[in-house]
């Protein structure tokens, strides 16, 4: 059914045009019914003509886009209606915090309308210079690409805009890692140069914890008397805002076992730590955070990698991200006998093929040992 009216208008000669409106159905977020409408026809005979062509289309199937709703409030009611009843509770999940902590913080305030291939392609090349690995990339792409489909099937939008966006291959990467030698004296020099850093790299490297579950350890996560370390969160630092949410993975809340060395660590840390507190007293952030800036606030990640870099350069080693310490500790693990399983599950990997997959190299040398060990144990006193 279409509303047609005069509406007051200067450029015309007779003083007013013609406009009409038209249901185009009913919203299936809202259940509010959906109208458009259609302006600057000099007679209302122009304006009904019009009005009886566009539901001729729209009977033929034809969509009619004018929806000024934010992926703030779209991608919420698709987790709900859609997501939900679709898929395993642990990969809801997933889908929450890929939208909650990547898509919306830097895409939510964009209307589904002005959502185009442009600032899709800008967001995927973010996420591309924040050096996120491709496969994680790649689910990003996934998850936002099933959403805005649906936004088609709910006749939200015309076309999929993501369509048109490049993300890089899925390819496996060749990782540099630290000799151990050559991690001693890392450490050595970030010990000299700063304690509180020095903590930070050694509770990392003792742990292979990412940047964001190190960044988010608070000191309730700590058992000194057990000796373990709960994993439970993720920071994250994106406009300006520091955030703490659910981490990568199921697997990737764990307990850590601490060998001795990295609790005194911790111990002497801590130590420091309250007398920093002492001295900034009310100032000081109720955070609890373990590594943190003199006054107790968030470390930025910027300054992070600056110190890295730095340390990195004075100890005349190798050049390597910081997330490659992670791979350090991986390695050197494997290499010193520890086995795989064990290595899954102190990462937090979610499978032990992305662990055997990953570290490849060294499963197949220790695959060559454990033959050669087993072959000269054979030929022992024979």
């Amino acid at each position: 059914m279409a509303y047609f009216r005069k509406v007051p208008s200067k450029k015309a000669k007779s003083g007013y045009t013609w406009s009409f409106t038209i249901e185009t159905g009913v919203d299936p977020l809202t259940g509010k019914r959906k109208q458009t409408t259609r302006r600057g026809f000099a007679t209302k005979k122009e304006a009904e003509n019009a009005a009886k062509e566009l539901s001729t289309q729209l009977e033929n199937g034809l969509n009619i886009v004018d929806n000024k709703m934010t992926l703030n409030q779209y991608l919420p009611k698709w987790l709900e209606m859609a997501a939900k009843r679709k898929v395993k509770d642990t990969t809801f999940v997933n889908y929450q915090n890929v939208i909650n902590f990547r898509i919306l913080p830097v895409l939510g305030h964009v209307t589904l309308k002005d959502l185009n291939g442009s600032a899709c392609q800008k967001f995927f090349n973010l996420l591309i210079d924040q050096e996120l690995s491709n496969g994680y990339i790649k689910t990003i792409y996934k998850i936002f690409n099933i959403s805005l489909e649906k936004a088609i099937d709910w006749d939200l939008i015309l076309k999929n805009p993501l369509r048109k966006v490049d993300i890089p291959k899925e390819r496996k990467r060749k990782y540099t890692v630290w000799k151990r030698e050559e991690l001693l004296r890392f450490l050595q020099v970030a010990k000299d140069e700063n304690l509180d850093y020095f903590a930070l790299f050694f509770v990392c490297i003792y742990t292979g914890l990412r940047r964001g579950e190190l960044l988010g350890l608070k000191w309730e996560d700590v058992n000194f008397k057990n000796g373990n370390l709960h994993i439970q969160r993720n920071q994250t630092y994106l406009n300006g805002t520091f955030t703490y949410g659910s981490l990568k993975t199921e697997s990737s809340n764990r307990l850590i076992k601490l060998d001795d060395e990295t609790l005194n660590t911790l111990m002497q840390h801590k130590k420091r730590q309250s007398e920093l507190k002492l001295l900034y007293g009310p100032q000081y952030s109720t955070e609890n955070l373990i590594f943190s800036r003199k006054d107790g606030q968030p470390i930025h990640p910027t300054t992070l990698a600056v110190t890295f870099h730095s340390i990195m350069k004075k100890s005349d080693v190798p050049k390597i991200r910081f997330h490659d310490l992670r791979h350090t500790h991986a390695t050197l693990l494997l290499e010193a006998g520890v086995s795989l399983k064990e290595v899954q599950e102190r990462l937090g990997h979610s499978s032990i093929k992305m662990t055997g997959d990953i570290y490849a190299h060294v499963t197949e040398e220790m695959k060559s040992n454990a033959s050669k060990k087993f072959s000269e144990y054979m030929q022992k006193n024979s």
